[in-house]
């Protein structure tokens, strides 16, 4: 159970002759030395300035003009003394009346002496001693409130020192303890209270009504669960509360004292329990957290510092000139608030960043293609073949089913760059480098990749129909958009190809489960497949040291990616989509609900949005976060699967497509999952193929010691090319699935 509140306070002393304080000091000095400081003539000669400022008093009358004004008086029992246990100081002072006058003098009139005398009545609980020590002393120096309630359940460690004003003989005290003594130290007369075991809902209750209810609320606390309740406890009893959190001068005022229907946090989280925070997982409250932090609205730094927490850092960073500014925008809220100089609720920024900008330099993102291909395009395109019509040998019917099976075809990023349709007898297929087009897919390679599984789909699903097709790669040398030029020729019978079955089925599944290895007939099922290829070749690896280095190597690589202007770009403006609008109005990219991953690595992503935190963290050799998922997901896999083919070229990644595609409606057949991983393949061409173009030297660096790495793990495969890369498990089936875009935008119409 946590503490209830103890009062901190100096003792104080009256001495009636300089007989009681040879006595006191006596008695003391022999418990250790004391430090003496008796300014209290200097002080007299201060207050008397302060009541007669249009007199102007010389230094060297001092004792002259304090006989004439306050009398013959004996200095040793005039005023009081004050000793500080802690420390060992006796000061002597002038008696609190005069103290607080003199004190507050230089207030006025900003606080004119009726409102310090209000303020003078009010307690204020602060909760979380961060900014709420800089809060805490502030208004202590201002003597905004009377009595201060302080709680924390922490100790000083030496990395809070850079943003708490506190001193190294300080480390390991209770920063509640610290903060009491120094408020103490500013103003002996002031009343503080400290609950340095923190606030839980035992002693809630007790720190929001001690004697009477707090006049102020000012939540500065880590715990989500806390600062939920604490605001239904506050609202219940109508006490404003006030939040500061040192990021881009966040300010939320509450004010449940004039509204006391008002919703907690502005209604950022709806009505949630904080019983049901209580025993929920870090990752879990991120859900609550989100809304709350508003995530869109963090600063830059502190972006790219949340994506490092955990990582080369513990905690996100709170910076001393953030929480001085807070803190006095607090203490100044804080005080009209007490004052009813204020009556406003909501979210404020103080933004420096804002009010003095610098011009930013953005990255300029350079996209050839910058409309869908049209059917004007396409006649085009088309226009370039030179052949004989051919005759129409499939029905309506079977046209819609070629279709529909090719279009089920799995592409990079869900990004489905292609038109189809029939035209002279002969189905073309076309690609639309308007969806495709980026940095991953170097030289149109991963667009190719797609085609090859369209093509497997469209073969099997013509030989259920009794045709065989023949197909012409690449069959205009200028125009490499027209991928293929497909003729069907009628069998005599139906040749119903078993992996039929699973051409709609076959799905990417990124679940990350227990690690469950292949049985050997499902291996060799796989391997076999080699036999039915000439020009790729199919290698397993399952080795666990061997999968956890290349698990490390790709996710270099996807970190690389995403950390790269270009790539970040396409990641976030054509590849994700993050909410369920998006997801319907375009039909592709990824749907982020599909990437199977934690709310933590969800908040991420949502981080990751910001081209600025990227750069802040390729600036300081950051982003081991994004590495964490597929790590885990190449440890939980059974087995990595590596497609290679002998040389380099645009039809050799058609034909390694139409082998991924066999390998995938192999898998679904057996209940095996898989996802591809192959982002270093594609990124890595473009070092081996494209001379790093694209590439800054520090990335072709990074990219030849990931190719080294590899080399090392793989190097039965060294003089092959490395078409694809995925991985292999034992999962359910996800619960979602990515949208294909409506096949009605995707055929083209007859040209004939």
């Amino acid at each position: 159970m946590a503490d209830i509140g103890i009062k901190i306070s100096p003792l104080f002393y009256v001495f009636k002759s300089g007989k009681d304080f040879d006595s006191f000091f006596a008695h003391h000095e022999s418990l250790g030395p004391i430090q003496l400081h008796d300014t209290i003539q200097d002080q007299l000669f201060e207050l008397l300035r302060t009541r007669n400022p249009k007199e102007r008093f010389l230094a060297a009358q001092k004792e002259e003009l304090i006989l004439r004004y306050f009398g013959a008086i004996d200095l040793v029992s005039y005023g009081v003394w004050v000793f500080y246990p802690w420390n060992r100081c006796l000061v002597h002072l002038l008696p609190e009346k005069e103290f607080i006058e003199l004190r507050t003098n230089r207030n006025q009139f900003k606080i004119t002496p009726s409102e310090q005398h209000t303020l003078a009545n009010k307690k204020v609980g602060i909760i979380g001693l961060s900014v709420g020590q800089s809060v805490a002393l502030t208004m202590a120096m201002e003597r905004s409130a009377g009595d201060f309630h302080l709680a924390d359940f922490d100790s000083l460690d030496l990395s809070n020192l850079n943003r708490i004003r506190s001193k190294v003989f300080q480390l390991g005290l209770s920063k509640t303890l610290i903060c009491a003594r120094e408020i103490l130290e500013i103003d002996p007369f002031l009343n503080v209270y400290i609950y340095d075991k923190g606030i839980d809902e035992n002693n809630i209750d007790r720190f929001l009504t001690p004697e009477s209810k707090l006049d102020l609320l000012i939540e500065e606390c880590d715990g989500l669960d806390i600062k939920i309740l604490a605001r239904y406890k506050a609202k219940a009893l109508q006490i404003p509360v006030l939040m500061e959190t040192s990021d881009r001068g966040l300010l939320d005022i509450e004010r449940f004292d004039l509204e006391p229907n008002r919703p907690i946090l502005h209604g950022l989280i709806g009505n949630l329990d904080p019983a049901k925070l209580k025993g929920l997982s870090q990752d879990d409250k991120i859900e609550y957290l989100l809304p709350m932090v508003g995530l869109s609205a963090l600063s830059e730094r502190m972006k790219a510092s949340m994506l490092e927490v955990q990582n080369s850092i513990v905690s996100w960073p709170q910076l001393a000139s953030a929480v001085t500014m807070g803190g006095g925008v607090a203490a100044e809220m804080s005080r009209k608030i007490l004052l009813n100089q204020s009556t406003q609720s909501g979210r404020y920024y103080i933004d420096l960043d804002i009010l003095v900008p610098e011009p930013k330099l953005e990255t300029k993102i350079n996209q050839e293609t910058k409309n869908p291909l049209s059917e004007s395009d396409i006649e085009e395109i088309l226009a370039w073949v030179r052949t004989e019509k051919t005759e129409e040998l499939l029905t309506a019917d079977e046209k819609l089913k070629i279709y529909q099976a090719a279009i089920a075809a799995p592409s990079g990023g869900n990004a489905q760059p292609w038109r189809i349709g029939f035209s002279q007898g002969f189905l073309y297929l076309i690609h639309d480098p308007y969806y495709s087009e980026s940095f991953l897919d170097f030289q149109h390679l991963g667009s190719y990749i797609g085609f090859g599984a369209m093509v497997e789909n469209i073969e099997i699903e013509a030989s259920a129909l009794g045709y065989s097709v023949k197909f012409h790669y690449f069959p205009i040398e200028k125009e490499k958009r027209l991928v293929a030029q497909c003729s069907f020729i009628k069998q005599g019978t139906i040749a119903l190809n078993p992996l039929a079955s699973a051409l709609f089925t076959r799905v990417t599944n990124r679940k990350i489960g227990d690690r469950n290895l292949l049985t050997e007939a499902e291996r060799n099922t796989l391997l076999q497949l080699n036999n039915s290829q000439t020009l790729t070749q199919f290698s397993l690896f399952e080795d666990k040291e061997n999968l956890q280095e290349l698990g490390d190597i790709l996710a270099s690589a996807e970190m690389y990616l995403l950390l790269h202007p270009i790539g970040h770009h396409d990641i976030f403006t054509k590849e994700l989509r993050f909410t369920e609008e998006q997801v319907l109005q375009t039909r592709d990219g990824l749907d982020i609900d599909t990437l199977q991953v934690s709310k933590a690595e969800k908040l991420a992503l949502k981080i990751a949005n910001s081209r600025n935190a990227m750069d802040i963290l390729r600036m300081i050799g950051g982003g081991e976060a994004f590495k964490k998922t597929t790590k885990k997901a190449v440890n939980a896999s059974a087995a990595l699967g590596i497609i290679t083919m002998p040389f380099y070229s645009p039809e050799s990644y058609i034909h390694a497509g139409s082998f991924l595609q066999k390998i995938w409606l192999t898998c679904t057949n057996m209940n095996i999952s898989m996802q591809p991983v192959t982002q270093y393949s594609f990124l890595l061409n473009r070092l081996k193929h494209g001379n790093g173009v694209g590439f800054d030297a520090q990335y072709i660096e990074k990219f030849k010691v990931l190719d080294e790495r590899f080399k090392k793990q793989t190097p039965q495969l060294n003089q092959q090319e490395i078409a694809f890369i995925f991985r292999i498990s034992k999962e359910s089936n996800p619960e979602k699935r990515s949208l294909r875009r409506h096949i009605e935008q995707i055929i083209f119409r007859q040209h004939d």
